[in-house]
């Protein structure tokens, strides 16, 4: 399971690696029904040696503790994440953390204190060994932190109670990108893009917990081979979460999809009703996140 060790590096750093819980044996037919997956496109309800790791009570369990929560459910589920070797000129470390540095996930420093925590627990699944350049994904360690205490203060009331929510900022937004003018300003001393972030590697078969309420970025994977993930996420019973409409509708489909795959003693972990996910969309803006050139 999780420590409280590591729940404690969660909790500081935004992130930490533990310990998944299939074999070998069950590692291989997770990582044969991943190949088939990105072979022929299939969904990954239809698969059941794919569903067979998403309704595994370990990842519940997990999700419970992060969540500080009695009870919880899929956010989202098992979709095959790839990072596929890089097939172009690589860039440099700081144009990558500069292009890609971002922050999915909006919530206060309130909501990530509260019991249940009104966040969302992310549980990457690796399948197959992710090594510094095979695409690992980067982090800013703690970056959370000042983050969601600066959500906290610069919010206004009503904006508060549409939290947590989806929704992409970067520190750098260009025009056109569906937040802009709505930016995450530098909050520390050092810029955040002059900042190093961290990779996340790991081990097959172990599982990255994220906040991405931090920053971090995809990277360009230098090796032969792909990253091969399983994206999972959850949220406690009762709390509500925003997703842009087609976010959610895809959401619910899905959900819909997978239950009935799920043995019945686990189907529990796919809500059955809609009320717990609201539409909160890139319009209308929220002026106190502009820029400050497009402040009043």
């Amino acid at each position: 399971m999780i420590t409280d060790a590591q729940l404690a590096e969660y909790e500081e750093q935004g992130a930490v690696t533990i310990d998944g819980p299939l074999s070998t044996e069950e590692l291989d037919k997770a990582e044969a029904a991943w190949d088939r997956l990105k072979a022929d496109g299939g969904k990954p309800y239809d698969d059941p040696d794919y569903v067979d790791v998403i309704q595994h009570p370990y990842f519940e369990e997990v999700a419970k503790k992060v969540l500080r929560a009695e009870s919880v459910h899929l956010w989202w589920g098992l979709a095959p994440h790839e990072r596929p070797p890089w097939t172009k000129p690589f860039d440099s470390a700081h144009d990558q953390w500069a292009g890609g540095s971002h922050v999915d996930i909006q919530a206060t420093w309130e909501d990530f204190q509260a019991t249940p925590r009104r966040m969302r627990a992310e549980l990457w699944f690796w399948v197959n060994e992710v090594p510094k350049d095979r695409g690992a994904m980067r982090i800013l360690p703690g970056s959370h932190r000042p983050i969601m205490e600066h959500w906290s203060k610069i919010l206004t009331p009503e904006h508060k109670k549409m939290l947590p929510r989806v929704h992409g900022i970067q520190s750098n937004p260009k025009e056109g990108s569906a937040a802009y003018p709505e930016h995450l300003p530098d909050l520390l001393d050092t810029p955040w893009l002059e900042q190093e972030p961290v990779p996340c590697t790991a081990k097959r078969g172990q599982i990255l917990v994220l906040c991405s309420g931090g920053l971090h970025s995809a990277w360009q994977n230098k090796d032969s081979v792909p990253r091969k993930g399983m994206g999972t996420s959850w949220v406690a019973n009762g709390v509500p979460c925003g997703l842009p409409k087609p976010q959610r509708e895809d959401v619910l489909a899905y959900h819909k999809a997978l239950r009935p795959k799920l043995r019945p003693e686990r189907a529990h972990i796919t809500p059955d009703n809609s009320d717990w996910v609201f539409e909160t969309n890139y319009e209308p803006k929220w002026p106190e996140m502009f820029l400050p050139s497009h402040s009043e």
